[in-house]
């Protein structure tokens, strides 16, 4: 038994049965995500992954149990019935939910007496959206960096200059990034702030994090090494 932090811990974030469906049906978004926890577990055989999932709708029993049966999960929340995700996923305020989703995960590694053992030995925290699968060339020690946040790079802003100007003029891709444990608290309060300027200001997610992720902690990438389904249309992107 290694008394260094050894392992890193995988937050997959989910919505098997939002709302709005998109272009992709719940029974393929369902086969989508077993693809990616797969995928997850071929790169990070000896890590440990936490399935959290945001979903407005009751997700079937088959497919909980057919998680549980995988045994490649170590953690599984569910929040639908969660009054704060049920709300803001309903309203199909898909960012908020997002980052609500992920207040409410962190906070649970911090206070959950289980959690908090399996923390004793993570060096690093990865978030990746359901339905992404990993790259043969993706390598986990290019996010090795002690007290920093790894990010693809930073890409221009879509948005009108004038919603730029009280905003921010670039984004950053959230479907997979990574931090160090030691920046929990400020990841948390990061995201808080992402929440209102997201709420206030109408942007999305992606927006708000280059907005407000602390630049002195921040390590960007030039390529994630993963790709992904888009729910509006339902194509795929290369990161």
């Amino acid at each position: 038994m290694s008394l260094l932090p050894d392992k890193n811990l995988i937050l997959l974030t989910s919505a098997l049965v939002p709302n709005n469906q998109g272009a992709v049906s719940p029974e393929e978004r369902f086969k989508q995500t077993l693809d990616s926890i797969k995928s997850l577990r071929q790169h990070f055989p000896n890590d440990y992954i936490f399935f959290t999932d945001g979903s407005s709708n009751d997700i079937p029993q088959e497919w909980l149990q057919q998680l549980h049966d995988l045994k490649t999960l170590d953690a599984i929340a569910v929040w639908n019935f969660d009054s704060d995700i049920q709300a803001l996923s309903s309203a199909g305020r898909k960012s908020e939910t997002e980052i609500v989703l992920l207040v409410k995960t962190l906070t649970a590694l911090l206070q959950n007496p289980d959690l908090q053992k399996m923390m004793y030995s993570v060096k690093r925290i990865y978030k990746f959206s359901a339905r992404t699968v990993l790259h043969n060339d993706f390598d986990s020690k290019e996010h090795d960096h002690y007290g920093k946040y790894v990010f693809k790079k930073r890409i221009p802003s879509w948005l009108t200059p004038t919603k730029q100007a009280v905003t921010t003029d670039h984004l950053f891709i959230t479907r997979m990034y990574s931090l160090c444990p030691s920046l929990i608290n400020d990841y948390c309060h990061t995201l808080i702030k992402c929440f209102e300027t997201v709420n206030k200001h109408g942007i999305d997610t992606e927006h708000a994090h280059h907005q407000h992720i602390d630049k002195k902690y921040l390590v960007e990438l030039e390529k994630l090494h993963c790709e992904g389904i888009v729910a509006g249309s339902g194509a795929t992107e290369t990161y």
